[in-house]
C-alpha cells in the first residue's frame, strides 16, 4: 500500500511540497557544512596549520567515497521515485536494497585499502614530509569508518525519494551535534590529536547509520519500501542503470578529487604549507555556499522523478522553475555574506597576519561569482532526475574536468599562487554559460517532458 508521505509527491501543491522537502535538506546539509568549518577550527587551534593542510590532503578520498555513495543512492533513489510514481512498490523496495549491496560491497574495499595503500596514495595527493604523518593518521581512521560513512550517504538519498527529507534532516542533525561534542573533547580532553578528529565523525556516523537503518527496517508502517529476503536480490541490470543514471553525481565529486589534487600539486609548487592550509580553508565554504543549494536540488529530485513516472509533467514543469528560482536567490545571498566578510570568516580558523590577507584575497576571488551556483546545480540536478546520464554528466565534467583542472595547470605559470584561485572563477562562469546553452536549447522554461524521456520509458508510454 502506498505510504501518505509518498503519494503527497503527485498530490501536495508544488511551492509547499518543494519547500517542505528542501528545507529540511538545506537546513541539514548547511549544518554539516558548518560542522566541517568548527572541525577544522579544532584541528587549527588544537593541533596546528600543518595538521590542516593534512585534512586538505586527505580531502580527496573521502570525496571518492562521497562520490560513490551520493551516485549509487542517486541512481537507486531516481528508479525508486519513478518505480513508488507507478506504484510499484516492490520494485522501489529492490532499488534500495541493491543500493544498500553496492555500498557495502565498496566500503569493504575502503578498510582493505586502509592498511595497504594509504601512504602511496597520500603521496600522489601532493602530501610533504611534514603533513604525512598527519594525513595517514586521520584518513586511517576515516576509512575504516567508511561502512557506516556511505551506507548513511546512500540510505539519505532513499529518504528523500519515499518524501521523508525531515527525518533525514533529523539524521543529519543528530549526527553533526555528537560530532561536534566529540571532537573538541577527542582533541582536547583526550589529547588524541588528529586521530580523534576522524573517530568523532566515524562514531557520528555509526549513529547516523543506526538511526536510518532503524527507520527502515522496524517502522515498515511507515515506508513504502519493504526491505526483506526478496528485496536484496542481486540485479546486475538494475545496478547498470543506477550507475547510468547517477554517472553525473560521480564524476562530478571524483572529478573534484582530481582537482582538489591537482590544486594541491600546483601550491605545492608555487607555494608551500601556508597556502595548502589556505585552500583546506576554504574548501569548507565552499562547501557551505554548494550544499544549501544542493538541498534544494535534493528538495527538487523525488517530486520531479515522482511526477514524471506518474506523467503528471505540468508538476514537474512547475517544480522546476521554482527550484531555479528559490537556488538563485539563495546563491546570491552567500556570495554577498562572502564577499562582504572574507576577514571575519578566515579569522576563524587563525590570527596570523599572513595567512588572514591571503586567506582573504583567496576568497574574494574565489567566490567571485558564486551567486550563479544555483542555475547550474538544479539544471544538473534536474537532468538526473529524469534519468538524462548523458547530458547531467557532460554539465557535471565541465565544470570541474573540462574547465578548472587546464585553468590550474595553466595560469600559476604566469601568475604564480594567484593563478590557482583565479582559475576557479573563470571556470565557474564557462560552466554556467554551458549549462544554460543546454536549458536554452531544450527549453527548460517551457519544458515538454515528453521530449527528456528515455527510450524505454518512451516505449512503455507508446503501449
Amino acid at each position: 500500500m502506498m505510504n501518505k508521505n509518498t503519494a503527497r509527491l503527485g498530490e501536495a501543491p508544488i511551492n509547499k511540497l518543494l519547500i517542505g522537502l528542501s528545507l529540511p535538506a538545506m537546513i541539514g546539509m548547511l549544518v554539516t557544512a558548518l560542522y566541517n568549518i568548527v572541525d577544522t577550527i579544532f584541528v587549527a587551534q588544537g593541533i596546528g596549520t600543518a595538521a590542516v593542510a593534512a585534512v586538505g590532503i586527505a580531502f580527496p578520498v573521502q570525496l571518492v567515497l562521497m562520490a560513490i555513495s551520493n551516485s549509487v543512492g542517486i541512481g537507486g533513489a531516481a528508479i525508486a521515485s519513478q518505480r513508488l510514481g507507478q506504484k510499484n512498490l516492490d520494485g522501489a523496495s529492490r532499488a534500495y536494497a541493491n543500493v544498500l549491496m553496492v555500498v557495502f560491497v565498496v566500503s569493504m574495499l575502503a578498510i582493505v585499502a586502509a592498511f595497504i595503500f594509504v601512504e602511496p596514495l597520500l603521496r600522489v595527493f601532493g602530501a610533504t614530509p611534514e603533513i604525512m604523518p598527519y594525513s595517514i593518521d586521520f584518513l586511517r581512521v576515516l576509512l575504516l569508518g567508511s561502512p557506516f560513512f556511505m551506507l548513511t550517504m546512500a540510505s539519505s538519498a532513499m529518504l528523500r525519494a519515499e518524501g521523508r527529507a525531515s527525518y533525514q534532516m533529523r539524521v543529519m542533525l543528530t549526527t553533526v551535534a555528537i560530532n561536534i561534542v566529540l571532537t573538541p573533547l577527542f582533541i582536547f580532553g583526550l589529547d588524541w590529536g588528529i586521530q580523534g578528529a576522524a573517530l568523532g565523525t566515524v562514531v557520528a556516523q555509526i549513529v547516523g547509520s543506526i538511526l536510518i537503518f532503524r527507520f527502515f527496517f522496524t517502522k515498515a508502517k511507515k515506508t513504502s519500501l519493504v526491505l526483506n529476503r526478496e528485496a536484496f536480490r542481486f540485479d546486475p541490470k538494475l545496478v547498470v542503470r543506477m550507475g547510468q543514471i547517477g554517472s553525473s553525481s560521480f564524476i562530478m565529486q571524483v572529478s573534484q578529487s582530481v582537482l582538489f589534487i591537482t590544486v594541491n600539486h600546483m601550491l605545492v609548487r608555487y607555494g608551500g604549507t601556508t597556502e595548502l592550509a589556505t585552500f583546506a580553508v576554504i574548501n569548507k565554504f565552499m562547501a557551505l555556499v554548494g550544499m544549501p543549494i544542493m538541498g534544494i536540488v535534493q528538495g527538487m529530485q523525488p517530486i520531479v522523478g515522482y511526477n514524471f513516472g506518474s506523467k503528471q509533467f505540468d508538476r514537474m514543469s512547475q517544480a522546476i522553475k521554482l527550484a531555479i528560482r528559490y537556488g538563485l536567490t539563495l546563491s546570491i545571498t552567500l556570495w554577498l555574506l562572502i564577499q562582504l566578510f572574507p576577514r571575519f570568516w578566515v579569522g576563524m580558523f587563525t590570527e596570523d597576519a599572513t595567512l588572514l590577507d591571503d586567506g582573504s584575497t583567496a576568497m574574494r576571488i574565489l567566490f567571485a561569482i558564486s551567486f550563479v551556483y544555483g542555475i547550474q546545480m538544479i539544471i544538473n540536478g534536474m537532468y538526473q532526475s529524469l534519468a538524462k546520464a548523458r547530458i547531467a554528466l557532460f554539465l557535471s565534467l565541465s565544470r570541474q574536468t573540462l574547465y578548472t583542472i587546464p585553468l590550474v595547470l595553466i595560469l600559476p605559470v604566469f601568475f604564480g599562487v594567484q593563478g590557482v584561485w583565479f582559475a576557479f572563477p573563470i571556470a565557474d562562469l564557462m560552466a554556467v554559460l554551458t549549462a544554460i546553452v543546454f536549458a536554452y536549447r531544450d527549453r527548460i522554461m517551457l519544458f515538454k517532458p515528453n521530449e527528456y524521456a528515455e527510450p524505454e520509458t518512451k516505449a512503455a508510454q507508446a503501449k
